[in-house]
């Protein structure tokens, strides 16, 4: 499998170490590299830019009619979101979010929350709605209609605590390996694109709600 990859800062690297382990990286460049004439040699993009930077690179790379893995969130608006999503229906190309708690081991036990719901997590960021908020939003898609039930507490401190009740979504040496797992799946199995879409724009769509409040 041939890739590339747009985005060389932070999680940019983070997601190359994981790459380099299971497909052949073909390229890795920034936003403001020019990147289009490279899109022929690969089979899936991987972006890993500025949040405010993914509509017009994802969006140019699905019109070069390649497989897209977009770092969440899509867009910063739920609009420009569901724009993208049926630009890669229409050529035909496939679209996935980074969804990584999906794959953490821990995701099984959210069918058995009762509410209320407490989601504490404890880690200091300039954005807590796409750094923090997005991720539990899709964790507890079973139960987002009906929001007054769940209390969000975030950046109280900064020991990196994630729990959602009872449940321990903390990173810690013995969690798998959630990146890995994903990008296998995507590259190698079957993800439910149907899904990944609904999680994506419901966390759009909540987010857009709660900031316009």
């Amino acid at each position: 499998m041939r890739v590339g990859l747009i985005g060389n800062g932070y999680w940019g690297k983070i997601l190359a170490s994981k790459l380099k382990s299971i497909c052949d990286i073909s390229f890795i460049c920034t936003s403001k590299d020019e990147y289009i004439s490279k899109l022929n040699s690969i089979d899936w993009i991987f972006i890993a830019t500025p949040n405010d930077t993914h509509y017009d690179i994802v969006k140019q790379c699905i019109m070069q009619k390649k497989n897209v893995f977009c770092e969440k969130p899509l867009t910063t608006t739920y609009k420009q979101s569901k724009e993208l999503f049926n630009l890669a229906e229409k050529y035909n190309v496939k679209l996935y979010v980074d969804d990584v708690f999906n794959y953490r081991t821990e995701q099984k036990y959210i069918k058995n929350l009762t509410a209320p719901i407490e989601v504490v997590w404890n880690k200091v960021t300039n954005d807590i709605f796409y750094d923090l908020m997005y991720h539990d939003i899709y964790l507890l898609q079973p139960f987002w209609q009906d929001l007054n039930n769940i209390k969000f507490s975030y950046g109280k401190s900064d020991d990196r605590v994630h729990k959602i009740n009872n449940i321990d979504f903390t990173n810690t040496e013995n969690s798998n390996d959630a990146l890995l797992d994903m990008i296998n799946k995507v590259l190698n199995g079957n993800p439910d694109y149907n899904y990944n879409k609904e999680i994506s724009l419901m966390c759009n769509k909540i987010i857009d709600r709660l900031q316009n409040d």
